[in-house]
């Protein structure tokens, strides 16, 4: 695995980038492939160097469906990235969703030897939560630590390293996929001469960008609506406690528009965009248009009625399933800021009354991040104006929130169980959470 800043800048950006981490994010989605390059300079000041967007539909739900094409996007979407940023990329942050993600609140128990909680311990907890819950032909792509029993303690802390203790209990989400899927995943960025850093599920990395920390602390629920998969996440008192991808997305309500009516996916596409909503009780029944299908020269008399009718089925479906989800977990009466909407499939009209009625609880559409701006290292204004234009765009967000994770205590938390921690053996502050309440949670969930 390569170091997470391994790429290389030409002479006139490395000047003036020194003792900040440069990071690549590649983000694999059903209708694009992009490419997010970015200097780290804090975890509120993240400056865009470049990205890269190319078109492409052969990850579906997060399987491969055509290597060679997709290989071919990653590429292409990568250099766009380095030519805008003037740098080569070695190794990559991937963020994805896919069904076959396999969710866990799991924990790790260890007996403290010499009464002094060291990196080795916080390791062996997370080899002992693995151990626990993670079967051979899954691999755990993505873990988030939710804090520390400390002895007989009733409330969790985020920081035990250095504490005295004679036992620990260390609290964890865990996001698995099965192992095959991780390898070919693997195999294809390889061939795409960069090597990966971490695989982060996309809802995590969206929630990254899209929750305020209030949310996060009082219990709010993220919803990713996407081309082929909705990623949900849970978070209460500043912890993730649920994740899970469901197998539907936006691209079925194209495919609904295109059957109804007998047109392309393509000019399915461009109607739901242009005429259609999701709130039905917004339009006229009495309202018609004409549409005219490339090619031939029939005309098609559609009801915007009955257009949002077909919209407002297939959302229902997946909001259906959001709170069935949500329901089973017992997570309802734990979200009290409601549901944050994210996601190309979320910005549809009428969105926020239909899933505000539907759901019966709070639910807001994400904003712009304000630690994400368009860097300025260009010869000419055009340049960066169009880089800007490209930070603004909404597709980028989940790439976008990779660079935020990377800088988050969430993310720094949890890199102390991993291996690598007994080397680096870093050492922070101990910082107590209000973990009682969130304890029952966690019990009751596990």
């Amino acid at each position: 695995m390569g170091s997470s800043s391994d790429f290389l800048f030409s002479n006139n950006l490395s000047g003036t980038m020194k003792n900040t981490e440069n990071l690549v994010v590649v983000h694999l989605s059903a209708t694009a492939v992009y490419v997010v390059i970015g200097n780290v300079v804090s975890a509120k000041d993240i400056r865009i160097l470049g990205v890269g967007q190319v078109k492409n539909s052969d990850f579906y739900q997060g399987q491969i469906k055509h290597r060679e094409r997709l290989q071919g996007a990653i590429k292409q979407a990568i250099q766009e990235a380095e030519d805008t940023a003037n740098c080569r990329v070695h190794s990559v942050w991937l963020t994805l969703a896919t069904p076959e993600l396999s969710s866990k609140n799991s924990a790790g128990d260890v007996r403290v030897e010499d009464d002094v909680v060291r990196a080795k311990d916080m390791v062996q907890a997370l080899s002992n939560a693995k151990s626990r819950d993670l079967s051979s032909d899954y691999y755990l792509m993505h873990c988030c630590q939710q804090g520390i029993y400390v002895d007989e303690q009733d409330f969790m802390v985020d920081d035990a390293i250095e504490m005295m203790a004679h036992n620990i209990t260390v609290m964890y989400h865990m996001m698995m996929m099965p192992v095959s899927s991780r390898q070919n995943i693997q195999k294809l960025l390889q061939s795409c001469d960069v090597g990966i850093d971490h695989i982060v599920f996309d809802a995590v990395t969206s929630a990254e960008y899209s929750l305020m920390s209030d949310e996060r602390q009082q219990g709010v629920c993220l919803v990713d609506i996407g081309a082929s998969t909705t990623s949900i996440c849970v978070y209460k008192e500043n912890k993730l406690i649920f994740t899970h991808c469901i197998a539907t997305g936006s691209h079925e309500v194209t495919m609904d528009i295109s059957a109804d009516f007998g047109i392309s996916m393509i000019e399915a596409e461009k109607l739901k965009k242009t005429h259609g909503t999701v709130d039905v009780n917004s339009v006229d029944p009495s309202s018609f248009f004409i549409f005219k299908p490339q090619g031939t020269n029939d005309e098609i008399n559609i009801g915007v009625y009955n257009l949002a009718r077909i919209i407002e089925a297939r959302y229902i479906q997946i909001f259906t399933e959001v709170a069935r989800q949500l329901h089973d977990a017992d997570l309802i009466g734990y979200i009290d800021k409601g549901i944050v909407l994210t996601g190309g499939g979320s910005v549809i009209k009428g969105m926020i009354p239909f899933a505000k009625k539907l759901l019966k609880m709070p639910v807001v559409l994400t904003n712009t991040h304000p630690a994400i701006s368009a860097y300025n290292h260009f010869d000419n204004d055009e340049s960066f104006k169009q880089l800007n234009i490209q930070v603004n765009d909404r597709a980028y967000q989940t790439a976008f929130g990779t660079l935020l994770y990377s800088q988050s205590e969430q993310f720094r938390r949890s890199e102390k169980s991993e291996p690598e921690a007994i080397q680096k053996n870093r050492v922070t502050g101990v910082f107590q959470s209000a973990g009682q309440r969130f304890a029952s949670v966690l019990k009751k969930i596990l």
